[in-house]
């Protein structure tokens, strides 16, 4: 669970499951086999504002990983806040040219939110995420468009905090990307009829 970045650089294809399926669950935070008085120690252990990096794919075959920084907190709401979510890791896996394009030099700051179900507590706090689509504004072929990113979620997408040290990180797996919610394209799949798998990190330890 420490070595999510060795986790990001050996994952493969997950197996396609219905979108839906992946995202019904976004607020359905179980906190699996933890007491009360427990939950209540993982929020007070992972509330706070963070500062780190994002390390993504960039499907170049000479520098295949790219790093970002970035800033998230976790509220009182417990949910996971990446403000803002870098369009670079979204265009990054974008095929169409013209739509990566725009997407490079839209100005518009995304948010990411993210709820937390937490799983286990002790010297590490445990939890899955399941992440809100992020909508990016952006104009493609002479129109504004919105295009929309879907995560899956859980036990796809999931991280930790130590209660020693501090160290947090979260891996954030990218399912499709949408304009204006079409889902007949993904426009991070050269397949229309197949979601993809692409993990992202964000981490506070990696200098």
């Amino acid at each position: 669970m420490k070595n999510l970045k060795l986790i990001f650089l050996a994952i493969g294809c997950i197996a396609a499951l219905s979108l839906t399926s992946c995202l019904k669950d976004d607020d359905n935070n179980d906190n699996n086999g933890l007491s009360e008085s427990e939950i209540s120690q993982c929020y007070a252990a992972v509330r706070g504002s963070y500062t780190g990096k994002l390390l993504y794919e960039t499907r170049d075959a000479q520098n295949p990983i790219d790093t970002v920084d970035v800033s998230w907190s976790v509220g009182t709401d417990t949910m996971l806040v990446l403000s803002p979510f870098p369009a670079s890791a979204v265009a990054a896996q974008i095929y169409d040219v013209e739509l990566k394009k725009a997407l490079m030099e839209t100005e518009y700051l995304s948010v990411l939110k993210c709820y937390l179900g937490f799983y286990k507590y002790d010297t590490e706090v445990l939890f899955y995420i399941a992440p809100i689509k992020a909508d990016f504004p952006v104009m493609y072929k002479g129109m504004t468009h919105t295009l929309s990113v879907y995560f899956w979620s859980n036990t796809y997408s999931y991280g930790y905090k130590s209660t020693k040290t501090g160290d947090m990180e979260a891996q954030l797996v990218m399912a499709a990307a949408y304009i204006d919610d079409n889902e007949s394209t993904n426009y991070i799949n050269s397949s229309a009829s197949t979601l993809t798998s692409i993990p992202v990190i964000i981490s506070n330890i990696i200098k």
